[in-house]
């Protein structure tokens, strides 16, 4: 079952510990005058890297995932946004599969709501009217799906980010419709939900600069 390490993964771990260190097949004398804050770098992206790999055949590494909530903290009137842990079984957790962030189905529908009927064959998910087809896999009893993909059939709009893309910041609805409303329409998730298709009525000729 994907999720448990194969044994493969010491090679893999071993090859990403010989990358970040700068070995290579070339000129010895090229990774001697290889900058020391270079190689440091790179070896903590391979630490990283390992440390977050669950599997070796599917390459599923262990992600974070946020929602986008109003900030009710008058101590801090700029920020009209703050990022909120989103509740989630621990193991193995939001994680990417085959390069695409994934979140457990139930977490999800709790984060969104129950507006959008949902209808689940084997692993595959049947959502909103006209129906979509979403396809998931499984850890378990526990069902896995595409973040993006499933939180577009509720109207939301979900940022994937970090250095290996395994975080995911997920933008409700109501939330993009707020920040229209309220003018900031230079945050990330009104423009690019706006070029998705998820807002419309927005005006990119109006944005503040400087």
């Amino acid at each position: 079952m994907p999720g448990i390490v194969s044994a493969s993964r010491p090679i893999i771990v071993a090859s990403l510990l010989a990358l970040g260190c700068g070995v290579t097949s070339g000129n010895s004398g090229d990774s001697a005058l290889a900058a020391p804050d270079a190689d440091s770098a790179r070896s903590a992206f391979a630490r990283e890297a390992a440390s977050l790999l669950l599997d070796t055949q599917l390459h599923e590494l262990r992600g974070q995932l946020t929602v986008r909530a109003r900030n009710t903290n008058p101590n801090d009137p700029e920020a009209p946004l703050m990022d909120r842990p989103v509740t989630h079984p621990p193991d193995p957790g939001p994680h990417t599969y085959l390069g695409v962030m994934h979140a457990e189905i139930g977490a999800l529908r709790a984060l969104l709501g129950d507006t959008v009927p949902v209808s689940i064959e084997g692993e595959r998910v049947f959502a909103g009217r006209p129906e979509v087809l979403i396809n998931g896999h499984r850890h378990g009893n526990d069902l896995y799906v595409p973040i993006r993909l499933f939180a577009r059939v509720y109207g939301a709009y979900v940022r994937t980010h970090c250095p290996l893309a395994n975080c995911a910041d997920v933008w409700p609805r109501d939330i993009l419709l707020h920040m229209r409303r309220t003018g900031y329409l230079h945050s990330a998730g009104v423009l690019e939900g706006y070029l998705e298709g998820l807002l419309d009525s927005v005006n990119v000729r109006k944005l503040p600069t400087g």
